[in-house]
């Protein structure tokens, strides 16, 4: 540890800390040595004696390489293989101070040899990350996950060609890479075309909690309120239809959570839902519901979910919570990312209960069943796969729609094909290890996920009742014969809780007159909420006084203060940078408001030479946009707003 106590080595260790545990005496089979190559004042690395590049003028050979990539200013550029000191230092120097730059190796021990001569200059340069060996791939993909992706424009890969091709490791982690990456690029477009919709969508909900039915509940009253219980996700993957009969033959024994799209089959079989879970913010999922008779069953809608539902009397109970995401950060800290719009349930709600979701309603579905404390987590339909070569199982709402297209040139079949064909289709492995399945590139995102999940709820049993879809690894495929054999020794649970509010006021009918009375041992509700029946008294508990009352006032003085500031800076003679502004400091606080106007903040921070004056003018239009759009969705919300004329 001595030979790098100095302060260069010192004042890096300060900014970055993990870098000291690459000192800490690593037993390694491998044998590093930096070399002096044939011309002066250039190195090489070799491991076991043999040389990880050119000998001679390693240097040349790290420029030829790197003048094969044209790299950007906004590119995160990862570099895969240490074994080239030269090309750690050039790409180094090609980047710009901050750039991203990530180096990988894959030996823990191969760090304190080229630490003096190589990482040292290149590490004290901000942006330069360095991860190498098992112990350290998990942070990397940490760090990964937390880089704020709304400056980048792309990721750049280089190889070192010796590295690459000697361990099949670095491969491995370009995949999950590219996968990471991929998914985050994905994430950030949702956000462009979804965002200002999410925000309308939440403060509409949260404007309406408590003024009329539906009730509104946040899933935090139901937080591990059923341990000990048996619950089956439905989803409305192709072999939902075969295996509904055994779901009929296990209804007394479990919990019943249906995905929107899987819950018309699920009427059609006759089958009652406990509960059906929607997250599209799009009206599209209004048709899911569409002419059934749903006053029995609650409703579990993110808050960002399409008010159109709400508007209608179909659902009497909703149960509302927030999509967040919880990443620790570069310095290590655990930071929590909320969807946009969610930051206000907090002026409404006392809590509402954080959600995470893979991007699916089944993903979402699933963290709250966990959420709740089920035990044990049965799948049906989640096929995650085009089992059949079929998207979705019969009686959904697409196929209600694909029925009336079909003529004599136009069979259903022709219909899913053309679909299909359209994706970026690979083959999985099937449930069961038996041979493989036809899958696509967002439906494999979402097994990863649920992948990832199962390993970090070990205290929860996951069963997949599933012999046609993908297998997911760390959930049991089970035929349903023997899910059946599994939930033998499980006795009815008389549907306990349909005595908590939430089911109870979709229970009772025209005298009020409760049809349930089962006592819910498991679960308590809070003390002195009032009497069911009486919406306010029944949810009191979990609301600010007043909260959401003064949520609009919020929204309409913030509205009216932007308006004033948008004038005072177009009123200003001298010309200067809006978003150095009051107006726009104010702003950057109010993260529903800044969230609205990313797309234009991440193009002008893209496009740096663009003119101050229309740098200024893209921005103050869209927030004017923006200040029209939540005028037209905000105002109308409130009955008791006054019409004029």
């Amino acid at each position: 540890m001595s030979q790098i106590i100095d302060p260069i080595s010192s004042e890096i260790f300060e900014r970055k800390p993990y870098l000291q545990n690459y000192f800490r005496n690593f037993n390694s089979g491998n044998r590093w040595e930096l070399g002096s190559a044939k011309k002066p004042g250039e190195y090489y690395v070799s491991l076991n004696g043999e040389p990880l590049s050119s000998s001679f003028s390693p240097l040349t050979q790290a420029i030829r390489l790197l003048d094969t990539y044209s790299l950007r200013s906004t590119d995160i550029v990862i570099l895969f293989g240490l074994g080239n000191p030269h090309l750690i230092q050039k790409i180094s120097e090609t980047l710009a101070e901050g750039q991203i730059l990530i180096l990988i190796g894959d030996d823990e021990t191969l760090i304190p040899v080229i630490w003096d001569e190589i990482l040292k200059p290149v590490l004290s340069i901000p942006g330069r990350h360095l991860f190498s060996g098992d112990v350290f791939f998990p942070l990397f993909f940490n760090y990964l996950e937390s880089l704020p992706i709304e400056r980048v424009s792309g990721l750049k890969v280089i190889r070192n060609p010796t590295d690459t091709s000697r361990n099949v490791v670095f491969r491995e982690l370009e995949e999950k890479t590219q996968t990471v990456f991929s998914a985050k690029m994905s994430d950030l477009l949702t956000k462009f075309e979804f965002e200002r919709l999410w925000i309308k969508n939440s403060i509409w909900n949260l404007v309406h909690v408590g003024k009329e039915t539906p009730v509104r509940y946040p899933i935090s009253s139901l937080r591990e309120k059923f341990k000990g219980l048996t619950a089956v996700l439905v989803s409305a993957g192709p072999s939902l239809r075969k295996n509904l009969s055994w779901l009929q033959s296990v209804r007394d024994k479990v919990f019943v959570l249906s995905c929107d799209t899987s819950l018309k089959v699920l009427i059609k079989a006759g089958i009652e839902a406990d509960g059906v879970v929607t997250l599209d913010a799009q009206t599209n999922s209004f048709f899911h519901f569409m002419g059934e008779s749903l006053n029995k069953i609650p409703l579990f809608a993110d808050l960002v979910s399409s008010p159109t539902l709400l508007r209608e009397p179909m659902f009497r109970s909703v149960v509302h919570s927030v999509t967040a995401k919880y990443q620790v950060d570069p310095e290590g800290t655990l930071v929590r990312e909320v969807t946009a719009g969610g930051e206000l349930a907090e002026q409404v709600f006392t809590e509402v209960g954080d959600i995470q979701s893979g991007g699916s309603v089944a993903t979402t579905a699933f963290d709250m069943l966990r959420f709740m404390g089920f035990t044990s987590v049965y799948f049906l339909g989640q096929d995650l796969a085009y089992s059949g070569r079929e998207i979705h199982s019969t009686g959904t709402h697409h196929n209600e729609k694909w029925l009336t297209l079909l003529n004599r040139k136009n069979s259903l079949e022709r219909i899913n094909e053309v679909i299909i064909r359209k994706r970026e289709t690979r083959f999985v492995p099937r449930a069961g290890g038996k041979g493989s399945v036809l899958t696509d590139y967002v439906l494999d995102l979402y097994r990863h996920w649920f992948e990832e999940s199962a390993n970090t709820v070990e205290e929860m049993k996951l069963f997949n009742v599933n012999e046609d879809g993908a297998e997911i690894a760390g959930i049991q495929s089970l035929s349903p014969e023997r899910a059946s054999a599994n939930l033998n020794e499980i006795p009815n649970h008389n549907y306990p809780w349909r005595e908590l509010s939430i089911w109870k006021l979709g229970l009772e009918d025209g005298t009020g007159e409760k049809k349930s009375r089962e006592t819910f041992v498991k679960s308590r509700e809070p003390k002195d909420k009032g009497k069911v029946g009486k919406s306010e008294m029944a949810t009191s508990f979990y609301l600010h006084p007043k909260g959401s009352g003064q949520l609009f006032h919020k929204l309409q003085k913030d509205l009216e203060f932007m308006e004033d500031g948008l004038k005072a800076f177009e009123e200003k003679l001298a010309i200067s940078s809006f978003q150095e502004s009051d107006i726009w400091i104010w702003m950057r606080e109010q993260s529903y408001l800044r969230r609205m106007v990313r797309k234009t903040e991440i193009y002008i921070l893209r496009h740096k030479d663009l003119e101050l004056t229309r740098k200024n003018q893209l921005m103050i239009q869209s927030i004017k946009k923006e200040i029209r759009y939540l005028k037209r969705s905000l105002y109308p919300m409130m009955d008791s707003f006054p019409e004029k004329g």
